[in-house]
């Protein structure tokens, strides 16, 4: 028994056993909740794009901010009437930064991860302007728990003080996304969605130069977005009323 213990503890101890742990656990609830859940209410899709924040360090570099830009393709977001939100999405995010360091050796560094990812949540939305036939304004919001898997690109060249460069080439690796988001976004004419999401990361990403380690941390990301939605309105339709 003890045995057994110490093994789980040992497996459990290491970072990416542990974010694979969370990952499987969120694609249980994810997949449990879809199958059972009622349908949804609303139904949005969206294009976002905006900024990425983050930092880069290396063993033998102190630590460097680093801002990017973030795209987002947001396939499916489902809200349901017991509050619950469902999202799946592809997410690109792109840094790119140049900086001296404290011996003067210039850096430059270019990184791209892809990512597709779901999230689960919570979400409501009110209506403040309606008619007879539509809802035509309605704002909400949700905050939502993600994780999801990506595909890292990564370039890095050195050069010193008498010119000569060191291009270390591309690397390629992957990574597991892990973090929430909170979304505030309005309806128009239960037709069309714009709104802003901020999303907070666990999410570091290592490159390896073989004799040194580098680490990207990709800490946050603010955008914007605009996209279609499909709900139910309030109209019902009777034999002296015919709903639009």
């Amino acid at each position: 028994m003890d045995l057994a213990y110490q093994g789980i503890r040992y497996i459990l101890s290491g970072k990416k056993s542990t974010i694979l742990l969370w990952l499987w656990t969120l694609s249980v609830t994810f997949s449990a909740v879809t199958s059972n859940a009622q349908e949804p209410s609303e139904k949005r899709k969206w294009i976002g794009w905006g900024s990425a924040y983050g930092s880069y360090e290396q063993d033998d570099l102190k630590a460097e901010e680093m801002e990017g830009s973030t795209l987002e393709l947001m396939t499916l977001h489902r809200s349901f009437e017991d509050t619950m939100v469902l999202g799946q999405a592809l997410l690109d995010t792109r840094f790119e930064h140049h900086f001296l360091d404290d011996q003067g050796l210039y850096h430059s560094i270019k990184a791209r991860v892809i990512h597709g990812y779901y999230s689960i949540g919570f979400g409501k939305s009110i209506e403040v302007l309606d008619s007879v036939e539509h809802d035509l304004i309605q704002i909400g919001g949700s905050l939502e728990l993600l994780g999801g898997f990506g595909i890292l690109q990564f370039d890095k060249l050195e050069r010193n003080a008498l010119g000569e460069v060191v291009h270390y080439g591309e690397r390629f690796g992957t990574d597991f996304l892990v973090g929430y988001q909170l979304s505030i976004y309005a309806d128009f004419d239960n037709a069309w969605t714009i709104g802003v999401k901020s999303a907070f990361y666990r999410n570091t990403l290592y490159i390896d130069y073989d004799e040194v380690e580098g680490r990207l941390n990709h800490i946050y990301s603010n955008m914007f977005f605009i996209g279609t939605k499909l709900g139910a309105v309030d109209c019902v339709p009777t034999r002296y009323m015919i709903c639009k």
